[in-house]
């Protein structure tokens, strides 16, 4: 009978274990994390579209105008005052542009007074960052994959009219197809996909037309009577090894 008993006992213990191991097993499996291909991947393909700054095309992180509308390049800068225009952009960027839906660039020109002649060239000279810099293709106006925006240029026509219902319809986001270049060029050279964006920069071109227009095409930075002066005495002034 002891006999008996201590089978039972024994097949009991061994049915416990048993059951432990397999939900420790199972807690285990909960707590593993299954490995993503990219941050893209897991949020930009999932269901619901993202909550941070979700006015943009798509599921796609964007803002609700393109990264051009809040920015001032420094070409546009070195035209005027850096200390001022420093003080001036802080001011400006307390708000969100995207919230307060007027264009940057556009209170800048209007509250340097910037000629449309320096801000052409200011453009040209924009554009030929992106190239020589960035080796990007300067375009106005993306369509085709989020991160062409980093080669936008202005487009001046739209900035010049001040009318900003018509800036910002211009300068809204995108619905996407890609976020990467890569899957956009696999997919044009795949035949899946027809480029949509259509307003490339012709830098020869750009810069042929601001020469015919204005005369010459670099950024004149016109200096004043003192600098003038200072910079006259440097020219004049003996070198000490001369001195007897």
């Amino acid at each position: 009978m002891k006999k008996f008993l201590s089978l039972i006992l024994t097949f009991s213990l061994l049915f416990v274990i048993t059951s432990c191991a397999q939900n420790t097993s199972n807690d285990n499996s909960y707590n593993t994390t299954i490995p993503t291909n990219s941050f893209h991947e897991t949020e930009v393909n999932s269901k619901e579209p993202l909550k941070i700054n979700d006015v943009g095309g798509g599921n796609l992180p964007l803002t609700k105008y393109r990264s051009i509308y809040c920015d001032i390049p420094r070409p546009f800068a070195n035209l005027v005052d850096l200390y001022e225009f420093e003080n001036w952009y802080e001011d400006i960027m307390e708000n969100d542009p995207n919230k307060t839906d007027i264009m940057p660039m556009k209170l800048f020109v209007q509250e340097f007074n910037i000629s449309r002649e320096d801000f052409d060239r200011a453009n040209l000279e924009l554009t030929k960052i992106i190239i020589s810099g960035f080796k990007g293709k300067p375009l106005m106006n993306p369509q085709d994959f989020a991160n062409q925006e980093t080669d936008e240029v202005y487009n001046a026509d739209i900035i010049y009219t001040f009318d900003d219902e018509l800036i910002n319809n211009y300068y809204l986001s995108h619905e996407y197809p890609f976020v990467y270049i890569s899957d956009y060029e696999n997919a044009v050279s795949d035949g899946t996909y027809q480029t949509r964006t259509t307003d490339w920069i012709d830098i020869e071109q750009m810069e042929a037309e601001i020469i015919e227009k204005y005369g010459e095409a670099e950024i004149v930075i016109e200096t004043t009577p003192a600098e003038e002066a200072s910079t006259a005495a440097e020219d004049t002034a003996i070198p000490e090894e001369t001195i007897a």
